[in-house]
């Protein structure tokens, strides 16, 4: 477990906080200020909304009935006459027009949902298992399964309450239904549109380097973020923290998915101390887990682990390193002998290249985090620049190494980012490309053909 200041700590005095370098200019620590801790129950409600799947469908689906209700219930509920006109129908002529549409839009259903499965096996095998996150999560694909939805309950709905409404009913509901319809067929395009985008392989890299550079802005502040604070007492008496765990009966178990800080930072100040998370965000806690350590008065157990929030996967708004290990997936399990696609570990490392720059013209991130009076009050682990190269290039170097396209593109990646990192960052970067060298040696291939080249072998 990391120290007081954190494997991200800013250096001491006479550093300078500014892109590119490791800290700040000051006779003190370098921490948070409590308004970069802002916006995560924000972040934390739009994760879970746009993970869920069945939320969307589901208010379409009530949706449709409700204007089946106000369709047939048009002249009692005072609703204007908008939709009176319409073609000369029967009430049968309606009602079988209605029912093709309903039984239409079931079969239509049953289509979209098995090409998803498809996309889903096709995606899980040739890319990663982590990117079929980005299959739940897309917008398009809840709008077709619920617009088809809407179309199947309004038909089926309109059916049963428009048997006592009269025939003036009829040309009204097939305005609406056909309506539907037309929508349902527009959106399937786009549905359609949007699977055969995330069958290739290029959009898929290029929409998880986008979440995972929206999520390394957040976790690498720019130098106003930070504030002189003085040491924190984590790690000097560690035998007054009283240490709180997660229950033993198994009720709170999971992956630590985020961490409210303002809200811990309020219990801290309140109890005169600093907490301390013991836990990694990303990492999965099992039952009585020790999570947080707290000098000073302890608050409820249950107000401390309310800030923590808990679920079955990693998520992406308070842990940029799972979308790095996103793209490293993929890489690795193109350079498998089963795949054995080198051009698509070198399209993953141009995106490493960018978010790896990224994090390079940004301070270090600080471990600690200040209230607004200049104390810190929450100190947790941090991602180190060393930690980000790691998760990055070894595992791309160990399976790639025996591959001159993607050792050349490994080398001018390194190349880039030693031009943009400044100096206490550089010494990783040599060691792994001469690691890489040696490893390519030893596989085989000649030094002659092993130069920087950002496009492989073009």
């Amino acid at each position: 477990m990391p120290g007081p200041q954190g494997s991200g700590r800013a250096p001491g005095a006479g550093a300078t906080l500014t892109g590119g370098s490791d800290a700040v200019t000051q006779p003190e620590l370098a921490a948070l200020r409590a308004e970069a801790a802002r916006g995560h129950r924000r972040a934390r409600l739009a994760e879970r909304l746009s993970s869920n799947f069945w939320m969307i469908p589901a208010l379409l689906l009530a949706a449709g009935a409700a204007v089946a209700v106000l369709t047939v219930q048009a002249a009692r509920l005072g609703v204007p006459h908008v939709l009176l006109g319409g073609p000369p129908v029967t009430p049968g002529e309606a009602a079988g027009v209605l029912g093709i549409v309903a039984s239409a839009t079931l079969t239509f259903l049953g289509v979209v949902f098995t090409l998803t499965l498809v996309a889903l096996q096709l995606a899980s095998s040739q890319l990663s298992p982590r990117v079929l996150r980005m299959f739940v999560r897309s917008g398009v694909t809840k709008l077709a399964f619920g617009i088809l939805l809407a179309t199947f309950s309004y038909a089926v709905a309109f059916l049963a309450l428009a048997a006592g409404a009269g025939h003036r009913a009829d040309p009204r509901g097939l305005v609406v239904a056909m309506a539907l319809v037309c929508a349902s067929l527009i959106l399937f395009v786009r549905f359609a549109a949007r699977i055969m985008k995330l069958l290739q392989v290029d959009w898929v890299i290029t929409g998880v380097a986008e979440e995972t550079r929206k999520a390394l802005r957040w976790y690498f502040p720019a130098a106003a973020a930070y504030r002189p604070a003085a040491p924190p007492a984590a790690g000097r008496d560690a035998a007054e923290a009283a240490v709180v765990s997660l229950p033993a009966d198994g009720r709170r178990i999971g992956v630590l998915q985020g961490v409210d800080h303002r809200r811990l930072i309020r219990l801290a100040r309140r109890a005169g101390g600093e907490i301390e998370l013991l836990a990694r965000v990303g990492e999965y806690l099992p039952a009585g887990a020790a999570v947080l350590a707290v000098r000073g008065q302890v608050p409820p157990r249950t107000a401390l682990l309310r800030c923590l929030d808990l679920g079955r996967a990693r998520t992406l708004y308070q842990d940029p390193a799972y979308g790095l290990r996103q793209l490293v997936d993929i890489a690795i399990q193109a350079l498998s002998p089963a795949v054995n696609q080198p051009t698509t570990a070198v399209h993953v490392i141009d995106r490493l290249e960018d978010l790896v720059l990224r994090v390079a013209g940004r301070p270090a991130r600080s471990s600690l985090i200040a209230d607004a009076g200049g104390r810190v009050r929450v100190v947790q682990p941090a991602l180190t620049w060393e930690e980000c190269l790691d998760l990055a290039f070894t595992e791309i170097t160990d399976y790639g190494a025996s591959s001159v396209q993607v050792v050349r593109r490994l080398l001018a990646a390194y190349d880039a980012i030693e031009a943009a990192a400044g100096p206490g960052r550089r010494d990783g970067l040599a060691r792994r490309r001469a690691a890489l060298l040696d490893r390519s040696a030893d596989g085989g291939l000649a030094p002659a053909s092993l130069r920087p080249d950002p496009l492989g072998l073009g």
